[in-house]
């Protein structure tokens, strides 16, 4: 009986221990369920999202081309004044229409623009402008055509529309 005990303490000792069999690790794929629902609803709103970007994008695209094209007047003449307005009444046009729009005059038209968008025009410009749209020897000053460049440029960045998202 001793030595059954001899032996079984023996094969019971440390050294005769094996390391411990680690099983394989869980992979990823297949995907459970949930997982697969998940994945496939972020992919619907990546989706629904990117559309949407896309036409706000299309959708302002006037406005991107109304802003290259103010870039390019930098004289400060009566002609290119006169073209800063007519690109102003133009984008009026594509946004709200000819029929609203051709009918605005004067105080009308100013009043319009300025309920549409973040642009303010005083008062005195307003006079200005309409010396300079009604008398062809008035000049403006460089003053008044860097304002009405103001006013313009952040009337076609500010201005609300059926156009607008």
């Amino acid at each position: 009986m001793s030595v059954d005990m001899n032996q079984t303490i023996a094969e019971a000792s440390l050294d005769n221990l094996h390391d411990i069999i680690v099983p394989e690790p869980i992979g990823f794929f297949p995907l459970a369920p949930g997982w697969v629902m998940v994945a496939l609803l972020l992919l619907a709103l990546f989706f629904h999202f990117s559309v949407h970007a896309y036409k706000r994008y299309k959708k302002s695209l006037y406005k991107r081309e109304a802003l290259a094209e103010l870039g390019k007047y930098t004289q400060e003449s009566r002609e290119e004044t006169l073209a800063l307005l007519a690109l102003a009444k133009r984008v009026a046009i594509v946004v709200y229409g000819r029929v609203v729009i051709a009918k605005l005059t004067g105080e009308e038209w100013w009043d319009f623009m300025e309920k549409h968008s973040k642009a303010k025009v005083s008062k005195e410009l307003r006079i200005e402008l309409s010396h300079l749209l009604y008398s062809e020897s008035y000049q403006s000053s460089s003053a008044e055509y860097r304002a009405i460049k103001k006013f313009v440029t952040t009337w076609i960045k500010t201005h609300k529309g059926s156009l607008d998202v």
